[in-house]
């Protein structure tokens, strides 16, 4: 996936992580010592997964974005958040041919080791 415009400088993230449709940006990381995780990503389509530790709550900056729980559709423009609860299968996708751009708060900080893919 190509980088959205913006770009986002290197030096206002500690990690990167490009999947297939989506790139996110870790403003924190685990080594960060926080008890909450801060990142930004872009969106295409995401893979639909869960948490079983980590709320998060995405907060629209850049673009359409049609977010999935559980099965219930909900549509987000720029400046509209939503929160995701435990155990909740969600997936994000944008509404354009480019990506949305959105901010990631978690609670406790992201681990990849809390993130479970779908059936």
């Amino acid at each position: 996936m190509e980088e959205l415009e913006p770009t986002i400088d290197q030096s206002l993230y500690q990690n990167r992580k490009t999947r297939a449709a989506e790139i996110v940006y870790e403003v924190t990381t685990q080594q960060s010592g926080l008890p909450f995780g801060v990142a930004i990503a872009d969106i295409q389509q995401s893979e639909a997964h869960f948490h079983k530790v980590t709320l998060e709550t995405y907060t629209v900056v850049q673009g359409d974005l049609e977010v999935s729980l559980d099965g219930e559709r909900d549509v987000l423009h720029p400046g509209d958040t939503i929160k995701i609860p435990l155990g909740v299968v969600h997936s994000a996708r944008s509404l354009d041919e480019t990506p949305a751009r959105i901010t990631v708060t978690t609670i406790p900080e992201y681990s990849p080791e809390d993130r479970y893919l779908a059936e």
